[in-house]
């Protein structure tokens, strides 16, 4: 019984040493057969999986393969093509080493559970292959779930403390090889990692939220529907620091390597990784940004009032939920979508902060932000050409407040681009040549939503200081096809933009007119400085006009630098009625002053006299003025003028008779006469033109009297 306990005992121990021997010479084949058995079974022979080599400890549960690939067998999937039955996506996957440590070998070949201390992939290379027969298919979580399914074959679960990859490549393609996206330089960090066969799609994905870090050097995306393509660069996602970190944000129009947006630093912190990861939604809080290049489309849509509203979209992202926004210094270029030739409209150094960032989606990102979130927006200022190419306008020092509602600007100038010799010889015939520039412009409580979804300017306030020189030729010829000149509040009811200003400050401004005349060819200069004014109910909406037609302007200022004019003007902003009034009030002055304007366009001067008063009440049409005039002056001395060798020279016997005809007086003999005359208008002069002419006219009867 001993002895043949002994040969038991001998024939166990010699089994086992064949068995282990038998294990150690084909241990990597059936291990190799079983991970492939497994794949083929769960892809029905779609796949196949191959390494040149490995190495396998058994005792220490430690193992490394070599050249790993997993691919898709070509008549396979020839046959499913033929039976129309590809699937959306084909996957080819190559690894130059796998490494896992603490492995459990007899739960892999057993139980078909791979549980792992740590598993490491170096060099992986994962190109899938996107099916679409006419265009790409969209790659959807299904597929990211099937490319599992294919990893994992027949095995019930992946345990593993710590996964680590490095230095991976993944590429997306179109059925005939065309780059789609490319993901380059990967490495990933991934620890807690846990599937079952009790995992669904959602379960997987949350590793990846929750115990993930990552970096990328380079992420090319593919092309959207407008046919521009997005770029990021070095990219880094802390899954448990809910952080999203990236180097550069590039978008690109195809064919074209000039980037539409080029956004550098870029850091979101408290990220919600569930909705980033499974919806492409950023849910975060903070969003900082260095800035760079942002293009912009404006859009032209109907509002519910019926107006063309204005849409801007970035096309960059599907819907946004984040606390708060900070952009560094970038330029902007607004492009009209529906003129693509148009000029671009570009902003420099815009930048750019918000809070409550509620909810914003794609194909309306601006109008969205502008709507829900506490936003402030400064710029160093943009410029752009007039439509006919005369002028350069100017913006510099913006800044916009949408909590408070105010608009900031620290200058606007509208500055001609030729000179006036050679604007008027462009020009050919009379028309106003401007210079303007306006400084300390305030716009407070600005209905900015409004603005965006109505296309509507609506400002409570607005303040400015304006600097404004408008020159004449009369030498030209008058532009015979203008049939009556419109005055300015008649202008505005022209204008596109429809807004409403409730009420205009004009403080320490500047307004100069200066005329060519056409007989002596020389310049007068009319100039009003120090000009203090408040304007009311400045609108075209019709609404607003029905309620209010009356646009009114009060305004105190320095006629001539010398004397104090104050004025009240009542224009009308319905266009059935084009009856205006303005009444005023001049302080005494010398009045040899007024010869700056009276010799150059009135041949006529005067040797001296004092004006008292001039107060004036004229009531306009677009055709004549019915005027009423007090003129009080005395002593008054005048010279009639001639040109003569380029010059002005005094008419001594015309002098002499016309201070003969002229009363010296005013009132005179304690009589003081009033002037009531009708002026009528050259419908084809200006409405300031009418305005003087209308006082000359008052003033000349004064001195005549008859």
């Amino acid at each position: 019984m001993k002895v043949l306990f002994r040969y038991i005992i001998a024939i166990l121990i010699v089994g086992a040493i064949a068995g282990y021997v038998l294990w150690q010479k084909n241990k990597k084949e059936i291990f190799k057969a079983s991970i492939q058995s497994a794949i083929q079974k769960k892809t029905d022979s779609l796949y196949y999986l191959q390494y040149d080599s490995s190495i396998i400890d058994e005792a220490n549960g430690n193992a490394s393969f070599y050249m790993v690939r997993l691919q898709s067998d070509s008549m396979q999937k020839s046959m499913l093509k033929h039976n129309d039955s590809l699937p959306n996506a084909l996957f080819n996957i190559s690894i130059k080493q796998v490494t896992a440590r603490g492995i459990d070998i007899a739960a892999i070949l057993q139980k078909k559970i791979v549980t792992a201390k740590s598993i490491k992939l170096i060099n992986p290379v994962i190109q899938i292959i996107n099916t679409g027969l006419d265009k790409p298919k969209p790659y959807t979580y299904e597929d990211t779930l099937a490319l599992y399914q294919k990893l994992t074959g027949r095995f019930k679960g992946i345990y593993a403390d710590t996964i680590l990859l490095l230095n991976g490549t993944v590429l997306i393609t179109d059925k005939k090889g065309t780059p789609l996206t490319t993901i380059e330089n990967i490495n990933i960090s991934l620890t807690n990692f846990l599937i079952d066969s009790t995992r669904n799609y959602q379960h997987i994905i949350s590793y990846f939220i929750k115990d993930v870090k990552a970096t990328v050097e380079n992420i090319q995306l593919p092309e959207n529907k407008n046919a521009k393509r997005i770029n990021i660069t070095n990219l880094l996602y802390d899954a448990p620091q809910k952080l999203l970190q990236i180097g550069t944000i590039q978008q690109y129009r195809k064919g074209n390597s000039t980037p539409l947006i080029d956004l550098k630093n870029i850091k979101v912190t408290e990220l919600n990784t569930d909705a980033f990861i499974k919806y492409r939604q950023l849910k975060a809080g903070p969003v900082i940004c260095d800035g760079g290049l942002i293009t912009l489309y404006k859009k032209k849509k109907k509002n519910r009032s019926g107006n063309e509203a204005i849409e801007m979209s970035a096309e960059l992202i599907d819907e946004v939920h984040i606390g708060s926004v900070k952009l560094g210094h970038t330029k902007v270029i607004v492009l009209d979508a529906a003129n693509p030739n148009s000029a671009p409209l570009i902003i420099n150094n815009v930048t750019f902060s918000a809070s409550k960032v509620e909810h914003l989606s794609d194909g309306s990102t601006i109008n969205n932000l502008i709507n829900n979130a506490n936003w402030e927006l400064m710029a160093s200022g943009f410029s752009f050409y007039s439509k006919e190419k005369m002028y350069l306008l100017n913006f510099s020092g913006i800044k916009l407040n949408n909590k408070e509602g105010n608009i900031n600007i620290k200058q606007l100038s509208v500055k001609p681009l030729l000179s006036e010799t050679i604007f008027f010889k462009r020009s050919k015939v009379q028309t106003d040549r401007f210079d303007m520039l306006f400084s300390n412009i305030n716009l407070k409580v600005v209905n900015f939503k409004k603005l965006i979804n109505e296309n509507i300017l609506d400002i409570k306030l607005a303040s400015l200081q304006p600097v404004i020189k408008i020159f004449n030729d009369r030498t030209l010829p008058v532009d015979s096809s203008i049939i009556i000149v419109q005055y300015p509040h008649q202008s505005l009811l022209n204008l596109v933009l429809p807004f409403y200003i409730e009420k205009i400050a004009i403080f320490n401004g500047d307004v100069s007119y200066k005329e060519k005349a056409k007989k002596t060819v020389l310049t007068g200069i009319v100039n009003f400085t120090k000009i203090n004014a408040q304007i009311f109910n400045v609108t075209n909406i019709p609404s607003k006009i029905k309620e209010n037609n009356i646009l009114s302007l009060k305004a105190t200022t320095q006629f001539l630098g010398i004397s104090t004019l104050k004025t009240e003007w009542q224009l009308p902003l319905n266009s059935k009625d084009t009856t205006f009034t303005v009444v005023g009030k001049l302080e005494p002055m010398d009045a040899s002053a007024l010869n700056k304007i009276l010799e150059p366009l009135a041949m006529a001067s005067v040797s001296k006299g004092k004006i008292n008063k001039l107060t004036f009440n004229l009531k306009c049409t677009n055709y004549k003025t019915n005027g009423r005039i007090e003129f009080l002056y005395n002593n008054l001395k005048v010279k009639v003028l001639k040109m003569s060798e380029d010059t002005l020279k005094k008419k001594v016997f015309i002098s002499l008779l016309a201070n003969k005809v002229i009363k010296n007086d005013n009132p005179s003999n304690s009589n003081t006469y009033i002037s009531n005359f009708d002026y009528k208008r050259d419908i084809q002069k200006s409405f300031f033109n009418l305005l003087w002419k209308s006082i000359f006219e008052g003033v000349k009867k004064t001195l005549i009297r008859k």
